[in-house]
């Protein structure tokens, strides 16, 4: 993630989270992050059969799709996409099982400052990430 336009997917079915995670990025990095914005699921896995992309923020729970099951649909379809999950809260448990199944890293949506949100992304496109979470 040097200095080129990145290409984030966010699949995040709330509107305000979707606004405070863009906010966050024009923040850190104004022109820098390329954000394309899916509600649902099957919207999300569309867009991965048509467009590129260099990281995806995920949440798992979606209008039509809950838990563990969102993370592996995404990831049998973009294997080679980085994904940092999203998390409530009382949703951690969650997102270390999908760390485990091949998410790069979470991060709980209560802590979405731009630099702790660049940070993971960057983590999550790093070549020698092992999947192991961070913070």
């Amino acid at each position: 993630m040097a200095d080129a336009t990145i290409h984030v997917l966010l699949v995040e079915d709330s509107p305000t989270d979707a606004r405070l995670l863009r906010e966050a990025l024009e923040g850190v990095a104004p022109g820098r992050f390329v954000v394309t914005h899916m509600e649902r699921l099957h919207e999300a896995l569309q867009c991965l059969k048509e467009a590129r992309f260099d990281v995806l923020l995920l949440d798992l729970g979606l209008p039509d799709s809950q838990g563990l099951q969102t993370f592996t649909q995404v990831y049998t379809q973009a294997p080679a996409v980085p994904i940092v999950i999203l998390t409530s809260l009382n949703d951690e448990t969650l997102a270390l099982e999908a760390v485990r199944a091949g998410a790069q890293d979470y991060l709980p949506k209560a802590q979405l400052a731009g630099h702790t949100l660049v940070r993971a992304m960057r983590y999550g496109c790093s070549p020698e990430t092992d999947a192991t979470p961070v913070g």
